[in-house]
């Protein structure tokens, strides 16, 4: 071969590397480029994209849960009366200011003063006029005191006898004024979940004719002997010893926990010992959260007893009463009244949406005039079916359908509880 050749090979060669070298570097240059491309892509998708959009149903909750949940401007408020069921709807002003004379509303705050007070109506003539004072915290403790006000006049409340043998055609009403000056104290050891309470209050009662002209008066369908006090009541004193165990996750809208209270009262009759009595009620509340989370069953019982002294009785007025949305759903408000009652429900609650829990429940309950007449056989029976609504920390409403012996009742709520 000669040097002509040998060169010529060697030319050919060094193109042919130069060549692949080339297209190497195309080629990952390319490759470079288009990631490139991609990733700014991405980046401007994601710039270009809007958070989503809150219905306008969440964006109500949210604002009730932040600002509206006492529908109030600073401390003025709406206030509902919180009247007996039957009243009709209620309309009123309030009044409510927390840690008094201070910038921030401090929990631990030593000696902070919360006040509030309000006047209420409803549509069918009741009126309730109310204010609190409670001082929080004494000396740092874990102390409270509290003054409380209250004047009632209720023209409208139904008597359908006593027992549980009372029927619907016996419904009556009266008319009940009362007032109610209370002075509180409750402690709680080592900051727990224990409350130890004490109150002593002045009750003035007084019962009239019911002005509802659909029924008759309590005065013209039952006698003294079938209503005790209710043509003659004198003003009471009222001492009540209380003891608590709450370890709920919140008292606004739980999803677990336990609520347990009992409480001891004496009532005594100023310059008249006919009607003085002693009352225990005692409750629980269990809410049993299952292993889906959004599923939970809520349980609660309670009963109250009470006893006259010798040769005395009872007032009908302060007998234990069930009935209504926090006892028996499907029977009217206080339907069932005698010295003793106990009450039991379930319900088994589920989330339907964020906002609304649906629920099955199932109640249960007895009145009598003796404690051994209490019997399980005896237990009146409701069931139904219940939605409620509510922001993510507060309750706002609910609706309840419920079924007993007397029909069908549905009751609408703006308070927690059943």
């Amino acid at each position: 071969m000669t040097r002509h050749h040998l060169a010529h090979i060697i030319a050919i060669a060094l193109a042919i590397g130069s060549a692949a070298t080339a297209s190497a570097q195309t080629t990952a240059d390319d490759a470079a480029g288009r990631a490139e491309a991609l990733a700014t892509a991405r980046d401007q998708k994601a710039e270009e994209l809007a958070s989503p959009k809150p219905s306008l149903m969440e964006r109500a909750l949210h604002w009730y849960d932040t600002r509206g949940a006492r529908l109030g401007w600073r401390a003025v408020h709406f206030a509902a009366g919180s009247f007996p069921n039957g009243a009709g709807f209620g309309y009123g002003i309030g009044l409510t200011e927390k840690a008094i004379g201070s910038a921030v509303a401090d929990p631990d705050q030593p000696n902070r003063i919360d006040g509030t007070m309000f006047a209420a109506r409803s549509l069918r003539g009741y009126r309730r006029y109310a204010a609190r004072m409670d001082m929080l915290n004494v000396t740092g403790r874990p102390i409270a005191l509290a003054i409380r006000w209250q004047d009632d006049k209720l023209p409208q409340e139904d008597y359908y006898g006593p027992g549980a043998n009372s029927t619907e055609s016996q419904r009556s009403n009266y008319r009940l004024d009362r007032g109610e000056l209370a002075a509180a104290a409750s402690w709680r050891p080592a900051a727990g979940a224990v409350t130890l309470g004490s109150e002593i209050s002045y009750l003035a009662p007084t019962v009239g004719e019911g002005t509802d002209d659909l029924y008759p008066t309590t005065q013209s369908t039952f006698t003294e002997a079938e209503a005790p006090g209710l043509s003659d009541l004198p003003s009471f004193v009222r001492g009540d010893l209380s003891v608590a165990y709450d370890w709920r996750d919140s008292d606004t809208h739980p999803r677990r926990g336990g609520h347990y209270k009992a409480i001891a009262s004496q009532y005594s009759g100023i310059d008249d010992a006919r009607f003085d009595f002693r009352r225990l009620d005692v409750f629980a509340q269990q809410i049993v959260p299952l292993p889906n989370r959004y599923r939970r069953i809520e349980l609660r019982a309670a009963a109250a007893f009470t006893d006259a002294t010798a040769g005395g009785d009872v007032p009908f007025i302060y007998q234990p009463a069930i009935g209504g949305q926090q006892t028996l759903r499907g029977f009217a408000d206080s339907r069932f009244r005698d010295r003793n009652a106990v009450w039991a429900s379930a319900e088994y609650q589920w989330e339907a949406w964020w906002a609304l829990d649906a629920a099955l429940f199932v109640d249960a309950g007895q009145v009598a005039a003796h404690r051994s007449d209490l019997s399980l056989r005896n237990f009146d029976v409701t069931y139904g079916i219940g939605f409620r609504l509510h922001g993510n920390g507060n309750f706002i409403a609910r609706l309840d359908l419920a079924r007993s012996r007397e029909g069908f009742l549905p009751i609408l709520g703006f308070k927690y509880g059943f």
